[in-house]
């Protein structure tokens, strides 16, 4: 296994699966019709493909603003209705999360706020932007998992890639 080495190294590995994650992404969202992209299904407890695109979507979004704060608070997403049912506004919005991660991006000492059990205790802890990229990389892999179980009983004539969906670590272990 190749040990990379400096942080430049790292954050091109990361800042590259960003964009193959959102790119899949947009590939994804031009195979739907409007009514497909939004239509409830009985497979996500009545919710839609679109909702998971806008959590994913606004993880990143939430990761970049927080990074030009100086703290990142994924809870305060904007939980958009447009993003849930406009397909080319979600398409606008990968480009513009791209925009900004690739433009200069480095890894710097980020403070991220939690949620935890209690509602009232949201403790603030020390990362760094690189590891909560990984984070968002990882929390869409997952979500992409949940889709694609979607897109197989809701949408057989949809396609994705072989990776779609599965952890960068399994495609490693069943290569």
């Amino acid at each position: 296994m190749e040990n990379l080495g400096t942080v430049e190294e790292k954050v091109t590995i990361l800042v590259e699966e960003t964009r193959l994650i959102t790119n899949s992404i947009s590939e994804l969202i031009q195979q739907f019709s409007q009514k497909e992209f939004s239509m409830p299904l009985s497979i996500l407890n009545y919710g839609s493909i679109s909702q998971h695109i806008r959590h994913i979507l606004e993880f990143y979004q939430e990761f970049n603003f927080g990074i030009k704060h100086g703290e990142i608070d994924f809870d305060q997403r904007k939980r958009s209705k447009q993003l849930e049912e406009n397909p080319e506004f979600a398409l606008e919005l990968i480009r513009l999360i791209q925009k900004e991660l690739f433009e200069g991006f480095v890894d710097i000492p980020i403070a991220i706020r939690v949620s935890t059990h209690d509602k009232n205790v949201r403790p603030l802890l020390a990362s760094t932007s690189l590891r909560e990229l990984a984070y968002c990389n990882e929390h869409a892999v997952h979500h992409l998992a949940i889709i694609k179980i979607a897109l197989l009983t809701s949408f057989p004539n949809i396609i994705v890639g072989d990776g779609f969906g599965i952890a960068y670590s399994t495609q490693q272990v069943n290569r």
